[in-house]
């Protein structure tokens, strides 16, 4: 064996076979050795994991972190630190306000996160619109196999547009992301709220799941029709997984996600916790939350993504007397892994199991990483996060490393969390300091995106 770079020892280790007790070893960033402490081979360094889980680093499938007309809101140097304070070592970044359909836009990004980001990233292409079908096979060339749609404002494709695009990306083996919401049910129900946009919770009234299921299941029916892979961005009611379920058991490649804000808040929390509580898909009912639990848990949500998307407090403040111009965004990426341990596995939500399945090697798999990404194995990336189960937090913004300076999760009083992050065997995070300066993250190119037929823990 070549010399080791990093021993991991004394950990319990989170394969996706189950929690195994002993170590593992790294060379040249990667996992060269999984082994009980005694067969660990001698390293240059050693960290002594004290009985804590160590798990494969998660992939957020859906962040918006570098934005190039919005780095006020968030750059790869705020947003990776965020990141890797989550245990996230890999971002699959989203464009915001800003195209990303061409070879330009890609290398200028691409650029910014080699010189900026701490942990590794790709990219979702977008937005899909009739005038640039022809960017799917280029970015597909240059390692970007992910293109995000909408059904609704402010980037509505037509229905024609998402059905070339799922058939273009079903030539290529790339997936289209599509934020389900049926704009006509949207503009109608608005009409309804006249007079009483000064109630945040207005904005969730205005914005049903019925419009959201019946995107969604159009949506499944043009890939029906097409064979593309179909990626249904962050689910939120009872009806729109219903949907997915039924799709599958058809034979559709369709896939979706779950957000932690999703899985955490409910509709009637919006008044309380004022404009800060915008985004779309708005907060939905109790009995959705708990639907969204029980269909991580059985994999029909197949990955918990952040939808990172936090702006200056200024422009969510700007909705206090009227919801409708707030900013419609959150963050998130700090709190993926928080949540699902705190609200899923200390709760009985979540089986270990499925946590390692949708933070890491389902993610991995979609994006066609996997298992280069995502998973515990020899020959893998040394991507990998130590998680104290039993640390106890009560979540501030003095512990986010946003640019904005601010969390929805203020105040919520959570158990379990990372207190060490690696990223290709580099420490790259260590209880509330990043540890390495910018540029150490790199791109990572995807492979052919596969979906994820069953599951079983």
């Amino acid at each position: 064996m070549a010399s080791v770079d990093l021993v991991i020892k004394n950990a319990r280790l989170l394969l996706e076979s189950g929690l195994v007790t002993g170590g593992l070893a790294v060379t040249d960033g990667q996992i060269c050795a999984i082994a009980s402490d005694e067969h660990l081979p001698q390293a240059e360094q050693v960290v002594d994991a004290r009985k804590n889980i160590v798990m494969p680093g998660l992939i957020d499938g859906h962040a918006h972190i570098h934005d190039p007309k919005m780095t006020s809101h968030e750059d790869f140097t705020s947003g990776s630190r965020a990141a890797a304070a989550g245990g996230v070592t890999t971002i699959i970044d989203m464009p915001l306000v800003s195209q990303m359909d061409s070879e330009t836009s890609l290398e200028d990004k691409k650029k910014a996160g080699n010189e900026m980001s701490i942990v590794d990233f790709s990219f979702t292409a977008g937005m899909l619109t009739e005038d640039n079908y022809s960017m799917v096979s280029t970015m597909l060339q240059k390692g970007v196999g992910a293109f995000k749609a909408f059904t609704c404002d402010p980037f509505m494709a037509s229905t024609g547009t998402l059905v070339r695009s799922l058939s273009e990306v079903s030539e290529h083996g790339g997936m289209v992301t599509i934020h389900s919401e049926d704009q006509g049910i949207l503009d109608e129900f608005s009409k309804e709220m006249e007079g009483e946009w000064d109630a945040p919770i207005s904005h969730s009234l205005a914005r049903p799941p019925l419009a959201e299921q019946i995107a969604i299941r159009q949506n499944i029916s043009i890939a029906e029709q097409t064979g593309g892979h179909l990626h249904i961005a962050h689910v939120t009611t009872k009806n729109g997984v219903r949907e997915i379920e039924r799709g599958r058991l058809r034979g559709v490649t369709v896939t979706t996600e779950v957000c932690p804000h999703h899985l955490v808040f409910y509709r009637d929390d919006m008044n309380r916790l004022g404009p800060r509580s915008k985004l779309n898909p708005p907060f939905r009912t109790k009995e959705d939350r708990a639907a969204l639990w029980s269909a991580l848990l059985r994999g029909s949500i197949q990955m918990v993504v952040s939808d990172h998307a936090p702006c200056p407090i200024e422009k969510k403040e700007a909705g206090r007397e009227d919801i409708r111009n707030a900013w419609s965004g959150v963050d998130g990426i700090q709190m993926i892994l928080r949540v699902l341990l705190s609200e899923g596995i200390n709760r009985g939500r979540l089986s270990l199991g499925r946590l390692v399945r949708v933070a890491s090697s389902n993610p991995a798999r979609i994006f066609g990483m996997y298992p280069r990404k995502g998973a515990l194995r020899i020959g893998s990336d040394a991507d990998f996060v130590i998680i104290d189960p039993h640390k106890e937090e009560t979540i501030t913004a003095d512990m986010m490393f946003s640019k904005c300076g601010w969390t929805l999760y203020e105040g919520l009083r959570l158990k379990g969390a990372p207190i060490m992050t690696f990223v290709r065997g580099v420490k790259v995070f260590e209880g509330d300091v990043a540890t390495i300066k910018p540029g150490h993250g790199k791109f990572q190119p995807m492979g052919q995106v596969n979906e994820i037929r069953s599951e079983r823990d």
